[in-house]
């Protein structure tokens, strides 16, 4: 992304390293509105439509053709951008068994960071044909599918907390059953 500002807008160094310091300051204060968005709507729907305008807006960053629309994209991007990370290890900590937390985190780390290593091959081939576009488009697009999988996947599925309370309620009720009073118990 910065060789894009650089090449694209002639943007120098040190604007680069503003421009970036401020994106970067938005995107960790945003990480903590995160959590009380996820105490209201849970942590599934705060993962996806905190992520998918993200999305939408890194596959747009191509488009204007003036540095300030391109950075107000940017920026608006960066708002969002990290917003899903506290809810997405909230949620597998709460689907996950203890037992499995590590491995199933660590396993999805792995599988992040090799596909981010693809990430600068493929930008660098697509610079060198001038198609740098076509990588903001396809990570844009590939992030969105992600989101809405995410959100086709889990969006009914209940935590480890929750499945244990309903079963308790279900024991509840049949052992309410049983007696038929709930002051006989």
């Amino acid at each position: 992304m910065t060789w894009y500002f650089h090449d694209k807008f002639d943007l120098k160094d040190g604007k680069l390293g503003s421009l970036f310091f401020v994106t970067s300051s938005i995107a960790a204060l945003s990480m903590l509105v995160a959590s009380s968005i996820a105490k209201r709507f849970g942590n599934i729907k705060t993962m996806v439509f905190t992520h998918l305008p993200s999305s939408l807006l890194l596959a747009l960053i191509p488009v204007p053709s003036s540095l300030p629309v391109a950075m107000v994209l940017l920026i608006l991007r960066s708002s969002t951008a990290s917003m899903d990370t506290a809810p997405r290890s909230a949620f597998l900590a709460a689907v996950v068994l203890p037992g499995e937390r590590t491995a199933v985190m660590g396993l999805i780390n792995v599988v992040k960071t090799s596909a981010q290593s693809l990430g600068p091959i493929l930008t660098g081939i697509l610079a060198s044909h001038q198609f740098i576009w076509v990588a903001f488009v396809t990570a844009g697009t590939l992030k969105v599918t992600y989101d809405l999988g995410m959100l086709a996947m889990f969006a009914g599925h209940k935590t480890i907390e929750d499945r244990n309370e309903e079963q308790r309620r279900v024991e509840e009720d049949e052992g309410l059953g049983e007696t038929g009073d709930p002051d006989e118990r």
